[in-house]
């Protein structure tokens, strides 16, 4: 019997370090299908380039019916600033995955340099802090009174600062993000150089265009790629079509993870609603049902409190 729990303790140990390592590469920066809804809680220099205040509420359950995996809310607002080229951004995100429990807390500031009549660039700037927790004792044990999940934990508190430029038209945008430039140790203890528990620097490159099909009909392609150390880069390609301006209807495929069905539809001119559905296609298919995403997002003109006139495409 003791070498029965031994074996579990081990299993159990290996899922936690499992676990470890999706937190510190695929979820220190949690990605979202709907991620050009939500752009400025990647990117920085978004914020304000809408002309508009939007409040974006997204929710994540990734993987459903696998235990432990992803679940991610996020709350995020941006505003120009009256009378400047000033924009300011908000957000709060949670990420639990397992024992792992991150929480994030950003304010953004961007300014925008018109280059042309219809072309302007922003460049932005992000601060905050880093909040991780794991609580092995949160885990269900063969053996209660195990010491070593029940005293091992971690927390750490850790500033962060991040960077992006974003390159911006009426119909299309490219941008750049570092939102992670700290490199943070997780757990200070550790002197292996190796350690996975680390903050990472992040880098994300973002595109979009919009193409304009017949009156009531427009194409827009996306992708944004996530680059950082120790990990496979993580690309999602996105096309939707967008039905008079009020009704998003595309898919996305994440390479070697997982294809997107995404809708998005407006409740009203200064609401809109968003749903998307990920079919895994990774070794994980089959041992999972699939991710949702729900999406709310907010918007009206802050200057003059009245109904957005002109099509807001990012």
């Amino acid at each position: 019997m003791t070498n029965r729990h031994n074996m579990i303790k081990h299993i159990g140990l290996l899922a936690v370090g499992v676990f470890f390592s999706l937190s510190t590469f695929a979820q220190q920066e949690p990605m979202f299908t709907q991620y050009m809804f939500n752009t400025v809680a990647v990117n920085p220099a978004y914020a304000g380039t809408s002309n508009a205040l939007n409040l974006v509420a997204m929710s994540r359950i990734q993987w459903v019916g696998l235990r432990g995996a992803p679940v991610t809310n996020t709350i995020s607002m941006d505003t120009p600033f009256e009378g400047k080229r000033v924009g300011l951004g908000l957000s709060v995100m949670s990420d639990k995955i397992g024992p792992v429990q991150n929480l994030y807390l950003s304010a953004n500031y961007a300014y925008r340099v018109p280059l042309n009549d219809n072309i302007t660039l922003s460049l932005g700037l992000k601060g905050g802090i880093y909040n991780y927790y794991v609580g092995l004792n949160s885990l269900s044990l063969v053996e209660s009174n195990d010491a070593a999940f029940y005293q091992n934990q971690a927390k750490a508190l850790h500033p962060n600062l991040g960077f992006g430029a974003y390159l911006y038209a009426n119909r299309w945008y490219v941008g750049l993000a570092v939102p992670t430039l700290i490199e943070s140790d997780l757990n200070k203890n550790n002197t292996d150089a190796n350690n996975v528990s680390q903050l990472k620097r992040h880098y994300f490159l973002m595109a979009g265009y919009v193409m304009h099909m017949s009156a009531d009909w427009d194409f827009k392609p996306s992708f944004i790629e996530n680059v950082v150390t120790g990990a496979p880069p993580s690309t999602d390609l996105t096309a939707q079509f967008l039905y008079k301006n009020a009704y998003w209807l595309g898919t996305s495929y994440r390479i070697g993870d997982a294809v997107a069905f995404l809708f998005e539809f407006k409740l009203t001119e200064q609401l809109m609603a968003g749903y998307s559905y990920d079919v895994t296609v990774s070794n994980l298919a089959g041992h999972n049902l699939g991710s949702h995403e729900i999406l709310l997002r907010y918007s009206f003109d802050k200057l003059s409190a009245k109904k957005i006139k002109s099509p807001r495409y990012f």
